[in-house]
């Protein structure tokens, strides 16, 4: 049975303008009819309109435009071929300058899946198409968030199946509150599956629900999303005086842009003791704003404590850290500071100091009186030069190319004697030990200049590199020698020996641009 005998066509056939047509093919007309003036006229196919694929059965429409380019008046048959054979003809006439659309509608209940060429065509020229009748890409699986807040990316995941036998490409589109914003032809071995990601930005999407969907061929699953006002930016917290058990404190307002903690620090923070100086960690908080959050003290995940409570009044600092690894689990001491950092806001951790009073802490009884000083001295003739000066350090990291193994400390000043600790950029992140990529020698007490310093030769510290690799800004601090035995400890204590040197400032740092020498342009 040839294909002309399997495929029914229902032909219908719409004209605009003034537009003659005849229903019914007419064997024997001839395709074209001359013109008044003598000259042959011919109309002419100028598009079609096909579906790529179809399922096999189904009712499957072709549009073609079809013109009269000429002057005069003519009558022509148009075609409808499948495979080349055809498979209908009707007759058109169209004035000069006219257009038509003719309309085809094939049943393809008889045929097999598979390829098929098709086309309309006239006695000037002709359009093809492929049609390929084929089952659906099926939906395996379908995975869309529930909410986003506005301006963030919307993304789904779907894994779609091809249950034909052959290799086949279909179209698989994205739609959003009634429109389809994405569509891409996927193609599919026989047999096998595919995972496709659609991504939408919310940007400009006023809050409200919508509904959304991956539509295959045949097959479709929509789901609903909730936009929300979006949520803070940046991090912020308000820690006020206040009075303490000794046990707990009291954060007053904290704002996360996502979702993370509130850390309690003691004063040793100060000095550079980021990791050694978490005391307190509130728990895990989902992004928002929150307000009078309470903070148990010396109950953190990897820290050891010799106290169970605060037993002196003093300044601690609040800083919100984020939640980094997704475990819901604050990991900054026990990663030794890589783990659930801080939020910044230009570079800096954000921050806020209370004085806490400790209930019985630090009072004199009413009756209690002073003893009088020994050798019947009194306080007012005591004189500074009891007093033990702060030590006191200065540093200047300049600007330099480098080979990647050092850098050159300009010039180095420490009254107490110690080490010129070179930093990298995540220092800025609240990570000081991790930071630390390079250490001098034990310095003597006194002044340095043009100081080399080896890179990523740190006691207590594993590298990735031997070398930087890639331009950077670069940081220098000065670190007391405190342990007395003249080695580096601060990586090893996990920040808590070998402290920076510090002024009113906080800890004395100079930053500097260090190019690499294979990554100089020529100019």
């Amino acid at each position: 049975m040839t294909r002309t005998k399997i495929l029914a066509v229902l032909l219908a056939l719409s004209m605009f303008g003034a537009v003659t047509v005849q229903g019914a093919a007419l064997p024997g007309v001839t395709a074209q009819q001359e013109a008044p003036d003598g000259q042959q006229s011919g109309l002419v196919v100028e598009s079609i309109t096909a579906p790529d694929s179809a399922e096999p059965g189904s009712t499957v429409t072709v549009v073609a435009e079809v013109s009269n380019p000429g002057s005069a008046r003519t009558t022509q048959e148009v075609e409808f071929r499948l495979g080349g054979d055809v498979v209908d003809r009707t007759l058109v006439t169209l004035a000069g300058g006219e257009n038509a659309t003719v309309r085809f509608e094939a049943d393809t209940e008889d045929l097999d899946p598979g390829e098929y060429r098709h086309g309309v065509y006239t006695g000037a020229n002709s359009q093809t198409a492929t049609l390929v009748l084929s089952e659906s890409f099926e939906i395996a699986d379908f995975d869309a968030p529930e909410s986003v807040e506005a301006g963030e990316l919307v993304t789904v995941d779907v894994e779609l199946e091809n249950p034909n036998d052959f290799e086949t490409t279909q179209n698989v589109s994205f739609w959003f509150d009634g429109s389809r914003v994405a569509s891409e032809a996927i193609t599919i071995d026989d047999g096998d599956d595919e995972d496709v990601t659609f991504n939408l930005s919310s940007e400009g999407v006023a809050p409200g629900t919508y509904e959304h969907g991956v539509f295959t061929r045949d097959e479709g699953e929509l789901a609903e999303l909730e936009v929300t006002e979006p949520g803070p930016t940046d991090a912020s917290v308000a820690f006020e005086d206040q009075e303490s058990d000794g046990t707990t404190v009291t954060v007053d307002q904290l704002v996360i842009p996502s979702d993370g903690y509130v850390t309690i620090h003691d004063d040793s923070l100060l000095e550079g003791n980021v990791v050694g100086s978490v005391i307190g960690v509130s728990e895990y908080l989902e992004e928002g704003t929150y307000e009078n959050v309470t903070v148990t003290l010396y109950d953190v995940e990897g820290a050891d404590f010799n106290e169970t409570e605060l037993t002196e009044s003093g300044t601690l600092i609040a800083m919100p850290h984020n939640e980094t690894t997704g475990d819901e689990t604050y990991d900054f001491v026990a990663s030794n500071g890589t783990d659930d950092g801080p939020f910044t806001v230009g570079g800096q951790p954000v921050t806020d100091d209370a004085t806490v009073t400790v209930a019985g802490a630090n009072e004199t009884a009413d009756n209690e009186t002073e003893a009088p000083p020994a050798d019947n001295e009194t306080a007012a003739n005591e004189t500074a030069d009891n007093e033990t000066a702060a030590p006191t350090a200065s540093v200047a990291l300049d600007d330099q190319t480098s080979d990647g193994t050092s850098v050159t400390v300009t010039d180095v000043s420490v009254s107490e004697g110690g080490y010129v600790v070179i930093h990298d950029s995540g220092l800025l992140d609240g990570d000081a030990v991790g930071s630390v990529v390079g250490v001098s020698e034990y310095l003597e007490p006194g002044e340095y200049d043009e100081l080399t310093i080896e890179l990523f030769d740190v006691p207590g510290a594993t590298f990735d590199q031997t070398e930087l690799t890639e331009n950077q800004t670069l940081i220098a601090m000065p670190h007391l020698e405190d342990s007395g035995n003249e080695t580096y400890d601060f990586v090893t204590s996990g920040g808590s020996a070998d402290a920076p040197y510090v002024d009113d400032e906080g800890a004395v740092t100079d930053a500097g641009n260090v190019t690499v020498a294979a990554n100089e342009t020529a100019g």
